[in-house]
């Protein structure tokens, strides 16, 4: 991830983070983890993209739904060199 689409996502969680209530940096925290998925979730599909979503904690069902494969399509992905 660059730069720049760092901070992209950044500007975009710090927003989210104040709507929520408790402690900053659990609340940053969660706000750029759900940033980061969602940047994730919007690229098309690549071996890359499941990988970091499964970092991420993503569910193979989520993924699944999400670009509409079926678990088989997800691991091919998985299996590319």
């Amino acid at each position: 991830m660059t730069f720049k689409e760092m901070q992209s996502l950044l500007q975009q969680a710090v927003p989210l983070a104040k709507q929520m209530e408790g402690d900053w940096q659990a609340r940053m925290k969660l706000a750029l983890h759900s940033v980061k998925v969602n940047h994730y979730m919007k690229q098309p599909i690549s071996k890359d993209v499941i990988h970091k979503l499964l970092e991420h904690g993503v569910s193979y069902r989520r993924i699944s739904r999400n670009y509409k494969v079926g678990r088989n399509e997800i691991s091919v992905f998985e299996s590319m060199q």
